[in-house]
């Protein structure tokens, strides 16, 4: 990523690009599991906040190669638990 702020706006896009995917499988779905749509959701708003405020704070603000390092990482954990979510919202 290039900037904080584009990789912000990408986690927040993708987030909310989720949440509308679920809420739009409730809408063509009548057997939808509610309590479990309601959970997902809780779920992929706290992995925004949390890899939001991730992208604020990195390590070794004095050496670029730690702070490239961190966002790397940053960036394959944020790919992996939406990975998670993506699984979770086929199988509804």
């Amino acid at each position: 990523m290039a900037s904080r702020k584009k990789l912000k706006q990408t986690i927040k896009f993708v987030s909310s690009e989720l949440i509308t995917d679920i809420y739009f499988r409730c809408l063509m779905s009548k057997d939808i599991d509610t309590p479990k749509v309601d959970a997902l959701v809780v779920e992929i708003m706290a992995l925004n906040r949390e890899y939001v405020l991730r992208v604020n704070r990195p390590d070794g603000k004095a050496n670029p190669k730690l702070v490239k390092a961190y966002f790397r990482k940053l960036f394959a954990d944020w790919q992996k638990s939406m990975e998670k979510v993506i699984k979770d919202i086929e199988s509804l």
